[in-house]
């Protein structure tokens, strides 16, 4: 059996999560620059794993919500390669009328599509190598969580509802290796998966909500989870200018609480790689590429020694102190 193979990609302030089973089955969570994560998927998914029609199998691609900067590679994806199955938030209509989301769903429903696919309102566990309950240590195991429909029409009545509210988060298993994957979640997100007790177990990697804005990013669910590793999808000179100030704090202060505690953000460390042999270890490996987001990943150039970010000058510069 080979490694688990998990793919962070540098893609500036946005998401895209590539993973490989040990046996060979590859998820992804979000996509955007389509040539950037086609490079890594033709590099990675296994020559046996192709469909009748030719194309490569993705198993799964979970899209976590409606905003471009989580879903503007997909319709590549879906034409070049053959996906499964498509997981996707729930559908809010007032929140969901990006002309691009809509296209990517008529492709879905068209006759001639090979994907099934579903929203997602609640819990939904996935083995993507086979697997059960009672045994699933032994196999790879996906939780995924969406926001209850009771959850998005409170928000909404009180006009409070926008479009990160509809993110799916997923919790990544394999024996003593645990990953979450945060999406653009906010703090009611982080209440309903606190609720049903999915913050009870401590994860060895964290990838930030929200590219770790403050509503995404509380000091309490760090702690909760105590990850060792957290990683940061974002670029500070984005649109949005994530992370936020508070966002940075609360980095920093969970970066210095503990000297295994490691936080990233991928502007700086390029794309990162994690490699899990022994999994009834927890432990894993990890290398990075220090591509810009804007480049193309350097495949055969890991590098073992990840950069660190210095969260202090990261405050200075969001306090214009030199």
């Amino acid at each position: 059996m080979t490694d688990l193979e998990i793919y962070i990609l540098s893609v500036g302030q946005a998401d895209t999560s590539i993973l490989k089973t040990p046996e060979g089955n590859v998820i992804v969570i979000d996509a955007v620059k389509p040539r950037k994560t086609r490079k890594l998927l033709d590099l990675i998914i296994p020559d046996s794993k192709v469909a009748s029609d030719g194309k490569k199998i993705i198993s799964h691609l979970i899209i976590t919500h409606p905003h471009e900067d989580h879903y503007s590679g997909v319709q590549s994806l879906l034409t070049r390669y053959h996906v499964q199955k498509v997981i996707l938030s729930p559908f809010w209509y007032e929140t969901t009328t990006n002309a691009g989301y809509h296209n990517i769903l008529n492709l879905l429903d068209s006759p001639g599509s090979a994907s099934s696919f579903h929203f997602l309102s609640g819990y939904e566990r996935i083995y993507p190598d086979g697997g059960t309950f009672d045994s699933f240590g032994e196999k790879p195991l996906l939780e995924l969580l969406g926001p209850s429909n009771d959850i998005l029409k409170e928000l909404h009545q009180c006009g409070k509802l926008n479009t990160n509210h509809l993110s799916v988060m997923a919790r990544f298993t394999y024996d003593r290796f645990s990953m979450v994957f945060a999406g653009d979640a906010q703090m009611e997100n982080w209440a309903q998966y606190d609720s049903e007790g999915m913050l009870a177990r401590k994860c060895k990697v964290l990838r930030t909500a929200h590219h770790g804005s403050m509503n995404g990013t509380q000091w309490e669910r760090l702690e909760k989870l105590s990850p060792g590793t957290v990683i940061v999808s974002s670029d500070p000179e984005g649109r949005d200018k994530l992370p936020d100030l508070i966002g940075a704090a609360i980095f920093r202060k969970y970066d210095m609480s503990k000297s295994s505690r490691k936080v990233y953000l991928t502007c700086r460390t390029g794309t990162i790689k994690l490699v899990v042999s022994n999994p009834a270890s927890g432990r894993f490996k990890t290398a990075s590429y220090r591509e810009e987001p804007t480049k193309t990943v350097p495949w055969g150039e890991e590098r073992p020694d990840i950069p660190k970010t210095d969260w202090d000058q990261f405050i200075r510069n969001r306090l214009g102190i030199v």
